[in-house]
């Protein structure tokens, strides 16, 4: 019976499954993509309350000093923070020049208007695969009982 016993002292703890990394502002990025999600749905129907969910899901994530992905980004107006959809509250033309191609997106609900450009070498860092530093993922919380 003492063999048992001392088997037991010499076994690491590692038997434990590795728990996942918390992520700091977990609940804002929560916050922040409902916003964003309601501000899709809200863009056809109500433009003015899908501009002030915007403008909020930015503002959340600028307090909390957190990062929207930059394709998110690039679907909100930088002004007013509507969701920019083609035809409903956005309007978009490809100009092709020389050596210069750009998208311009123009809102329409305050007017301001901004550029992409089209460059086939350009890449965009988040893109890169040596950008990534580490992956979080954000599973729901299981409760273990």
């Amino acid at each position: 019976m003492a063999s048992n016993e001392t088997e037991a002292v010499k076994r690491p703890q590692n038997d434990k499954k590795k728990q996942p990394k918390a992520c700091a502002g977990r609940e804002l990025h929560e916050r922040m993509n409902f916003l964003y999600q309601a501000s899709v749905l809200m863009s056809d129907t109500c433009p003015q309350l899908s501009a002030s969910y915007g403008k909020l899901a930015k503002a959340i994530g600028k307090k909390a000093v957190l990062r929207m992905e930059p394709a998110i980004k690039r679907t909100l107006c930088v002004r007013c923070g509507v969701l920019l959809n083609p035809a409903t509250t956005a309007d978009i033309h490809d100009f092709r020049h020389k050596q210069l191609c750009y998208v311009q997106v123009n809102c329409k609900l305050c007017g301001y208007s901004k550029r992409f450009y089209n460059s086939k070498n350009h890449q965009l860092w988040l893109d890169n695969p040596s950008s990534i530093v580490e992956r979080i993922e954000f599973n729901a919380p299981s409760s273990s009982s």
